[in-house]
């Protein structure tokens, strides 16, 4: 496998109204289901926390490096990274984000950060 430096970058106003203060569970499910979609392995397992700030963190280690999200409840937003040394569906990714999010004004950024070349950026 040849080692790529892959990062999508997501933000959505989220549509998902069953999401809040309370959806440890359902956001653990939400990063293992990820890891099928885009053939990662999981390296280290999720960690999530809620803040003062009525925000969710998460994070998963993969063989090929992270993927972490930021979810404010309140303000229904999420902001997501998935950095990647090994190819992905970056289009199948959006798609199952979109729908787990029940996503509305989603931006979302691809940049190939191929080590000694310049980035390569698509806005999808």
């Amino acid at each position: 496998m040849a080692i790529v430096h892959h990062h999508l970058i997501y933000q959505a106003k989220v549509g998902n109204d069953k999401l809040g203060a309370d959806s440890e569970k359902a956001l653990e499910q939400f990063l293992y289901d990820l890891l099928k979609e885009v053939d990662m392995e999981c390296l280290i397992p999720s960690q999530l926390k809620f803040s003062h700030q009525k925000a969710w963190t998460g994070m998963v280690g993969i063989i090929t490096s992270h993927i972490a999200f930021h979810f404010w409840t309140i303000e229904k937003y999420v902001q997501l990274d998935i950095y990647s040394c090994k190819p992905f569906d970056k289009q199948k990714a959006v798609k199952f984000l979109n729908n787990f999010w029940k996503a509305r004004d989603v931006r979302a950024l691809f940049i190939d950060r191929d080590t000694g070349k310049k980035f390569k950026i698509e806005e999808l």
